[in-house]
């Protein structure tokens, strides 16, 4: 073979190779799921509030698993429920560990949670307030900002070139043996 042809060949392998390498991923392991989640939704002393005021609602204790596609969240929920009168809450107070899931998906450069469904609820009085629409905020809570975590990667690493981030396109979001996969185009430029 000629070094004429060797360089050719060379070439083609390496061009086929690299339109092949067009992504990134980060993966979470459920421990990393957990402290996310504990650090965006449970950020009010441990609690989330569902809502607040005279009656209110709240999930606390939680517990994260990585499973079937899934992220599952088991807390408790504790609440006063019933009509509020003169600042006070007429009704009556339920509590009960509760089970939700849903299925992280992307959208633009952040992963969040959709398909959020009551997966299973302790107490049948509970249930059915659930049933009836009390979580509606949760699907948009727990969500993972993909460009800012590189940015922040890419801040602590040292060195004399400075990078920045100028696009990024998450292509795949997945729960696979019990950690979260998210890979990733990015267009990262040196200075």
């Amino acid at each position: 073979m000629t070094l004429r042809r060797w360089a050719l060949t060379l070439a083609a392998a390496l061009a086929a190779v690299a339109g092949h390498a067009h992504s990134a991923e980060i993966v979470l392991e459920q421990s990393a799921v957990q402290k996310l989640i504990v650090d965006r939704l449970f950020k009010d002393n441990g609690r989330y509030y569902v809502y607040k005021g005279a009656c209110s609602a709240y999930l606390e204790y939680p517990t994260v698993a990585l499973r079937d596609g899934r992220v599952v969240i088991r807390s408790h929920l504790s609440g006063r429920f019933g009509a509020e009168v003169g600042g006070n809450c007429l009704g009556v107070g339920l509590a009960s560990w509760t089970v939700v899931s849903g299925v992280p998906s992307a959208q633009g450069a952040v992963v969040r949670l959709g398909g959020i469904r009551i997966d299973d609820v302790e107490d049948s009085n509970t249930r059915l307030l659930l049933d009836s629409g009390l979580v509606p905020s949760l699907p948009n809570a727990i969500e993972l900002d993909v460009l800012k975590a590189v940015r922040a990667m890419l801040q602590g690493a040292s060195g004399q070139i400075q990078t920045e981030v100028q696009a990024l396109d998450i292509q795949a979001v997945e729960v696979v043996d019990n950690k979260l996969s998210v890979r990733f185009d990015f267009k990262l430029v040196g200075r």
